[in-house]
């Protein structure tokens, strides 16, 4: 899988439930999203390190979680390229 680092742990995944090409995988080492089912990866810069999990909003696709290891939870409402802390 292209834009994943090869030597590390995917702790967490999401696809799209409206559009499974569109999947999120999260590391320690923060987010990364493709939206061509997985062929291509792409690391989300704004996103927080340390995920643990990863939500899709059903009917948004645009409105994305994330959960942290520390417990601090992460919501995006543009995809991925902005993330606002939650708690």
């Amino acid at each position: 899988m292209g834009g994943l680092p090869t030597s590390k742990t995917v702790y967490a995944f999401a696809a799209g439930p409206a559009d499974p090409k569109i999947m999120f995988a999260g590391l320690r080492e923060g987010a990364f999203k493709s939206t061509d089912g997985g062929e291509s990866w792409r690391k989300l810069n704004a996103a927080p390190k340390d995920v643990a999990s990863i939500a899709i909003h059903p009917t948004k696709p645009e409105m994305v979680f994330i959960g942290t290891a520390p417990g601090k939870i992460f919501k995006s409402t543009d995809g991925g390229r902005i993330w606002r802390r939650q708690n």
